[in-house]
C-alpha cells in the first residue's frame, strides 16, 4: 500500500509535501501534523475528513492502526471510501460521532485535530473527560488564533512540546503539540506568538509576525471609533500585541545574523 503515497523531502515540495491517494497530496499542514506523532502512537484523528492524515500515518509505516473519527455523515462516508479504495480498513477504523465520545478511555493515546476552531477543539476536549485524562499527547492545528488555545491547554495539565508554522496557498497555520505535565510561564507575547517558535526563531516566524501585524493594524483602524468600555478593552489589548509584535521583528534580524 505505499505505492498511495509518495512522500517527498525536498524543501521545494512544501506546499504540497507527503503523499497522495489517488493523484491527492497531503497539504503541507497535515504533513507538519503528521511529523509530530511519535512513530508506534496510538492515534486518533478528530474530524477526519477524507482520512488522508490516519491512511498517510499507516501506509508510511509510522502507526500500526489508526481510528478516524468524524461527525458529519457526508464527510464519514468519504473517508470510509478512501480507507476501502486505500485497503487499509483492518487498520484505519472510521467511526461516525462528535469528538473524542466514539473513543473508549485508554483505547488511543494520542489524539491529532486539524482545520478545526480553536473554541471547537477546546470544547471537544472538555466534553469528553475520562477520554481526555488518558491521553498523552495532543497535536492541534487551530484554525485562527492559536494563544488563547495556548493557555487553555496550560490551564488544564498540558505543556507545549513542540510546536511549527506552515505557510499554504495564503494562509499560515501554527501547529501545537501538547504533552502531560505543568506549564512554564510565559509572557503574553509569547502565549500570543508561541513560545517555542519564539525560542527557535523559526524562519517562517517574521513573515508570520508581519502578516499578524497587518491583520491587527486593520482591527485597530476597525475599532478606533468605537465608544463601548468592551471596545476600548480591545483596542488596548491589540495595541499592545503590535508593541509587542514590533519589538520582536526589530530583534529578529539580529537574532538571526547571531
Amino acid at each position: 500500500m505505499l505505492a498511495f503515497f509518495n512522500y517527498c523531502h525536498d524543501p521545494s515540495c512544501s506546499s504540497a509535501a507527503a503523499g497522495g491517494i489517488a493523484g491527492i497530496r497531503l497539504p503541507a499542514r497535515l504533513e507538519a501534523v503528521a511529523r509530530m506523532v511519535p512513530p508506534g502512537s496510538l492515534v486518533a484523528d478528530i474530524g477526519t475528513d477524507h482520512a488522508y492524515l490516519p491512511l498517510y500515518l499507516v501506509a508510511s509505516g509510522r502507526c500500526l492502526r489508526v481510528i478516524a473519527v468524524e461527525a458529519a455523515p457526508g464527510p464519514y462516508r468519504r473517508a470510509l471510501a478512501a480507507v476501502a479504495a486505500a485497503g487499509l480498513r483492518e487498520q484505519v477504523e472510521v467511526r461516525l460521532g462528535e469528538g473524542l465520545t466514539p473513543l473508549r478511555p485508554g483505547e488511543v493515546d494520542t489524539v491529532t485535530m486539524a482545520g478545526l476552531g480553536a473554541l471547537t477543539q477546546q470544547k471537544i476536549l472538555e466534553d469528553a473527560p475520562e477520554v481526555r485524562q488518558e491521553l498523552k499527547l495532543l497535536i492541534l492545528q487551530p484554525q485562527g488564533e492559536a494563544g488563547p488555545l495556548r493557555r487553555y491547554l496550560a490551564a488544564g495539565g498540558w505543556y507545549l512540546c513542540n510546536e511549527d508554522l506552515v505557510y499554504e496557498k495564503g494562509h499560515y497555520y501554527v501547529i501545537l503539540a501538547a504533552g502531560r505535565g505543568p506549564s512554564p510561564a510565559y509572557s503574553e507575547l509569547e502565549w500570543d506568538v508561541g513560545p517555542l517558535l519564539l525560542q527557535r526563531r523559526h524562519p517562517l516566524l517574521q513573515d508570520y509576525l508581519i502578516h499578524k501585524m497587518e491583520k491587527l493594524s486593520a482591527a485597530v483602524k476597525q475599532l478606533a471609533s468605537g465608544r463601548g468600555t468592551r471596545a476600548r478593552d480591545r483596542l488596548a489589548d491589540l495595541s499592545r500585541q503590535l508593541e509587542e509584535i514590533q519589538e520582536v521583528l526589530a530583534w529578529l534580524p539580529g537574532a538571526a545574523r547571531s
